[in-house]
């Protein structure tokens, strides 16, 4: 990736929030999508990246694992996109 497609990257901080439950992160990256949206009339990205430190509820660090006990350390989206632009569900 060249630096300038590095520098037009927009970063939202949540370090500040501490150790939080998994569905309080999902209503603040909703929350903070659509600030970007309307405040930044962001309507576009490419390449999203989302890095989530596993920890448990006292901030101590854990290996995410499936059920049969493998280590995961990445998935890819779940979300499914069509190819097709007129693609109506």
């Amino acid at each position: 990736m060249s630096r300038k497609l590095r520098d037009n990257a927009l970063i939202i901080e949540y370090r500040g929030l501490g150790t939080i439950s998994v569905e309080e992160l999902a209503h603040a990256l909703i929350e903070d999508i659509q600030c970007i949206k309307e405040e930044f009339n962001v309507r576009f990205c490419t390449n999203v990246r989302l890095r989530i430190p596993v920890t448990n509820e006292y901030g101590e660090p854990l290996k995410p694992r499936r059920d049969c006990g493998t280590r995961v350390n990445k998935i890819d989206s779940f979300h499914y996109r069509p190819m097709c632009l007129d693609y109506d569900p």
